[in-house]
């Protein structure tokens, strides 16, 4: 039942390649479950997936040396054919490698081959060999590099293979070829893998038809492995149909050498299910946590190189506050009182003291207008007068301060009525008079005012017809503005002179090219500050993430190996102190500081398990964001 079973599962999973010598190939379908081009790497399964354990073959190999032909025969051996079967199964050859040269590796892929378990195998599990490129090829060590490196990527990647049950060193039996290169790339295998590689590493002998003189070749270039196997694999495709004289002494001869063949396969599944395996998914995250604290190293220094840097551009920056401040006062400025000459209306004068260099008396009228003397006097008067008796009202409403502001608001008219009333020589001002209060003050300050212009009009016509001002009465010495002068002394001019304030404005150039060096350098520091902080909180974050995986790989490592070769994260942690010891002495003491704060976040995290770890970038946030804001 379980052969019929099979013999339906062959049929429905391989298409007719070829026919030659009596016999039909076909090729056996399958599924691609992963097809990664950049690395050239694919996975192809035949049959359904279960739960079943897997047994897995890594073969490694020259160009040559019959890897392929294995895979074959391990696929008809596992489907059960028989030599008298006029059908063999084999693997789809690689596509475009028809032109290559012998001398060439005709398998570019890494192609991983899963063959699930179907009832009647001959094997009761789950079967996974592992076709690699053939090592020593003519295209030269470059194309060996990158065949290894990519072999490297494989096993440390997740392609489904967590365990190795063996690693097939596949060598024609005949051969006397240096195996040194061999020995090598075992080497760089074991270094990858750890060493456990030679307890499972094998001899495969292909072309084995004599006895195999490779076993010491290889044992003779220190290739160390457990068991040799000696695959006579050429008889697999031997043709069925020959010639009638030869036929019954060849087919028996054959026969006979399948027999060794499957013999020699039966032996090697069976030390297969016996022997131990290399945990691949141990070794894979062992990579990955060496790899994970290499970049976590790089990441902390580059953040300790932030760090020391937004140190600098602070120091910058408090250097260029001070320069700013110590050179605030390139500008000076001071008020000066300034003087100048401002033209009279034409007709007036003003009495100027050269020795004060100020106007003491102004205005003064017109010399030769006597016939309107009375009438600017009685003019002057009133408008003086009136003047006189609103500052009394204001005075009663206000202040004293107020009497002289609305008394003297009258301009020409008041200075007019001021020297009518000087002219006079009399006691009795318009503004006393005003000041007596209220409104009577501005009727008779007024009333007076008139009277007093009427009066001394005529007076002042006669003092103008003689060609003199009105202020001999006053004696010889000046008293205006705090001038003690003789008014002799004084010259009647047609202009008056003003007194300001002026602001003077003085620059020290150099102190402003000072000032603006530390203006412009102060506002380039704080853009590389805010600039600077951004770029640290982001690589802290990016710190967070890799402290998170280097902590994820260290749990997934203890519960692969349980109780065996425990690995303490605050011990990896140490080490890498340790490295970025011997970094950039400028800073070391950020990168230190820092591994030290991931000490204490990773011990809060010691008993969180693998599947939270994710959720807690926040904790070891809380550790950093605080560190040299």
């Amino acid at each position: 039942m379980q052969e019929i079973e099979l013999n339906s599962f062959i049929e429905e999973n391989v298409v007719f390649d070829s026919e030659g010598g009596g016999l039909q190939r076909y090729n056996l379908q399958s599924t691609v479950k992963i097809r990664d081009e950049e690395n050239k790497i694919r996975v192809l399964c035949v049959g359904s997936s279960n739960n079943k354990p897997s047994t897995c073959v890594l073969l490694l190999g020259e160009t040559g040396a019959g890897k392929t032909t294995i895979v074959n025969a391990f696929v008809n051996f596992i489907f059960g054919v028989k030599f008298e079967d006029n059908f063999r199964i084999q693997v789809k050859d690689q596509i475009d490698s028809s032109n290559r040269k012998e001398t060439e590796s005709q398998t570019d892929y890494i192609t991983v081959y899963v063959i699930y378990h179907q009832e009647g195998m001959v094997c009761h599990h789950n079967f996974i060999v592992i076709d690699t490129p053939g090592l020593a090829d003519t295209r030269g060590m470059q194309e060996q590099g990158n065949v290894m490196d990519r072999l490297e990527m494989f096993l440390t990647s997740d392609f489904g293979i967590d365990e190795l049950s063996c690693i097939g060193l596949v060598a024609k039996a005949n051969t006397n070829r240096d195996f040194s290169f061999q020995k090598d790339i075992l080497g760089e295998i074991i270094s990858l893998l750890g060493n456990e590689v030679p307890e499972v590493t094998n001899l495969f002998a292909t072309f084995a038809v004599e006895k195999p003189m490779v076993d010491q070749i290889v044992r003779n270039a220190g290739v160390q492995f457990s068991n040799m196997f000696e695959l006579d694999n050429g008889v697999l495709y031997a043709p069925h149909k020959l010639s009638s004289s030869i036929h019954k002494r060849d087919r028996g001869m054959l026969s006979y050498r399948w027999e060794n063949m499957i013999e020699q396969y039966e032996r090697l599944f069976a030390a297969l299910v016996n022997a131990p395996s290399v945990n691949v998914k141990l070794l894979r995250e062992k990579k990955l946590l060496d790899k994970s604290l290499k970049i976590l190293k790089v990441q902390v220094e580059d953040l300790a190189k932030l760090l020391t840097a937004l140190e600098m551009n602070k120091k910058m920056l408090s250097k260029y506050e001070l320069q700013e401040a110590k050179n605030r006062e390139w500008r000076q400025e001071r008020i000066v009182k300034r003087k100048d000459r401002l033209s009279i209306e034409e007709g007036f004068h003003a009495h100027n003291c050269p020795t004060c260099d100020q106007t003491c008396i102004f205005p003064c009228p017109p010399e030769k207008e006597n016939s309107k003397a009375g009438f600017i006097g009685g003019i002057a008067g009133a408008l003086g007068g009136s003047a006189a008796g609103a500052a009394a009202v204001q005075t009663t409403l206000n202040s004293a301060a107020v009497i002289t502001r609305a008394a003297t608001s009258t301009g020409f008219a008041a200075s007019v009525g001021g020297w009518v009333t000087r002219a006079l020589g009399g006691t009795v001002a318009a503004s006393e008079i005003g000041a007596i209060g209220g409104v009577p003050g501005i009727l008779v300050g007024g009333a007076v005012g008139i009277t007093i212009g009427v009066v001394t009009g005529a007076c002042c016509g006669k003092f103008l017809s003689q060609g003199s001002c009105a202020f001999p009465s006053r004696g010889d010495v000046c008293g205006e503005r705090g001038c003690l002068h003789s008014l002799s002394q004084h010259i009647k001019e047609g202009e008056r002179i003003r007194e300001y304030n002026d602001l003077e404005v003085k620059i020290n150039n150099d102190v402003k090219e000072l000032f603006d060096v530390a203006v412009s350098k102060k506002a380039d520091a704080n853009v590389k500050i805010s600039i600077g902080r951004q770029k640290i909180l982001a690589y802290k974050k990016q710190v967070a993430q890799d402290t998170l995986q280097m902590l994820f790989h260290v749990k997934k490592i203890q519960e692969i190996s349980l109780t065996r070769d425990p690995i303490n994260p605050q011990d990896r942690l140490d080490k890498l102190i340790a490295e970025v010891r011997l970094g950039q002495p400028d800073h070391i003491h950020h990168a230190v500081g820092i591994i030290k704060l991931l000490k204490k976040a990773v011990a809060k995290l010691s008993t969180c398990k693998v599947n939270q770890l994710s959720d807690n970038v926040n904790v070891i946030m809380k550790f950093l964001e605080n560190f040299q804001k």
